[in-house]
């Protein structure tokens, strides 16, 4: 079902990008092509090696390398960066056997609201299971387990997952986190699971001594300042790598800092201003990246006044910074963190 509403989906997106006119077309088609390379981070290969760890624990039984959240605010490159990791792992490629397709690794966004049978019906969707209209929570779950199970999931990433922490009855957010739990515990089949979120989730994870113990995080802080080195990496990456662009006036240490600062350190913010600014260039049909398609990228994101634009400028550090920085609808996520109690010490509600 899955794969013929993709197909469905595609040919209605043809149908209806066919009416643009030749010039947007081209630059979309390439500008689809840049935004899908992925940037290098430091944190690749902190990354590779907690998923190694996790694959190891599936025959060692290490505890505390069962879950992992990966945290940090929104356009942080979170979901980039699991995402490229694991699409370059052979481990986690779809396969058929005697016994049917495996899909070792289901990747989707937790539910919205997400309630246990909400949770569940989502991910079994994603395995393509008919669920029935009607399905009750205390019936959903068992089911979204056996489905696991058939379709031999190895690993769950779970996207937008501080949607978790916005449940409002303790007992039911005691009984998620309990749950998650019971998958990477299960004898009879134990797999492994990432959560990606804004910083609330990391509450789901302090909040109880069980989940705690079986759990190691990755945080994506802001860019600094004395970082400028790796926004100059990604300069050479997304201009000359991935567009194929030459980079005429650009004083990259200074640009680099320039970036830093109308996007308060937000890594996706800062790439995603330089893919911008490319295709600016596209659009000119020029075959070099300038600082003034940089400047042009900024207004077009904040419709500043040519004064208060951080690449014109010479005293740009006095400007407003993070005006550039890529808002999303569950940035302020900690407004509607749950109203339930942090647990006390040893104390497990039923």
């Amino acid at each position: 079902m899955l794969d013929y509403n993709a197909r469905r989906r595609e040919a209605a997106d043809a149908r209806l990008l066919a009416t643009i006119d030749a010039e947007d077309d081209r630059v979309s088609k390439r500008m689809k092509e840049i935004r899908a390379r992925h940037c290098s981070t430091p944190r690749d290969d902190l990354l590779r090696a907690h998923i190694k760890a996790m694959k190891l624990s599936l025959r060692t039984g290490e505890k505390s390398r069962r879950i992992l959240f990966v945290t940090g605010e929104s356009n942080a490159g979170k979901s980039r960066l699991v995402e490229s990791i694991l699409a370059e792992d052979p481990a986690f490629e779809s396969y058929e056997d005697e016994e049917g397709r495996g899909r070792p690794l289901l990747h989707d966004d937790a539910a919205s609201p997400c309630t246990q049978r909400n949770f569940a019906i989502r991910f079994m969707t994603r395995l393509g299971v008919p669920v029935r209209d009607n399905l009750a929570k205390s019936v959903a779950w068992p089911q979204m387990v056996r489905s696991f199970s058939a379709h031999r999931v190895m690993f769950l990433v779970i996207d937008e997952a501080q949607r978790t922490m916005k449940l409002n009855d303790h007992q039911e957010l005691q009984e998620f986190s309990d749950n998650l739990i019971t998958l990477v515990d299960n004898r009879d089949w134990p797999i492994r699971v990432i959560l990606i979120g804004v910083d609330p989730l990391d509450m789901l994870r302090k909040r109880d001594p069980q989940m705690l113990n079986r759990s190691k995080r990755i945080k994506l802080r802001p860019m600094p300042a004395f970082k400028a080195d790796r926004v100059v990496t990604w300069l050479n990456e997304v201009v000359v790598e991935h567009a194929e662009l030459a980079m005429a006036d650009l004083k990259l240490a200074d640009l680099a800092l320039r970036l830093i600062h109308s996007c308060a350190g937000n890594a996706g913010s800062i790439i995603e201003l330089i893919r911008d600014a490319v295709q600016v260039a596209l659009y000119d049909r020029r075959c070099e990246v300038r600082t003034i398609d940089f400047a042009q990228a900024y207004y077009d994101r904040t419709s500043c006044l040519p004064h208060d634009n951080v690449f014109v400028e010479a005293d740009w550090q006095v400007l407003p910074g993070g005006l550039a920085k890529l808002k999303d609808k569950e940035e302020d996520g900690a407004q509607a963190v749950e109203k339930a109690k942090p647990l006390k010490a040893g104390e497990r509600p039923r």
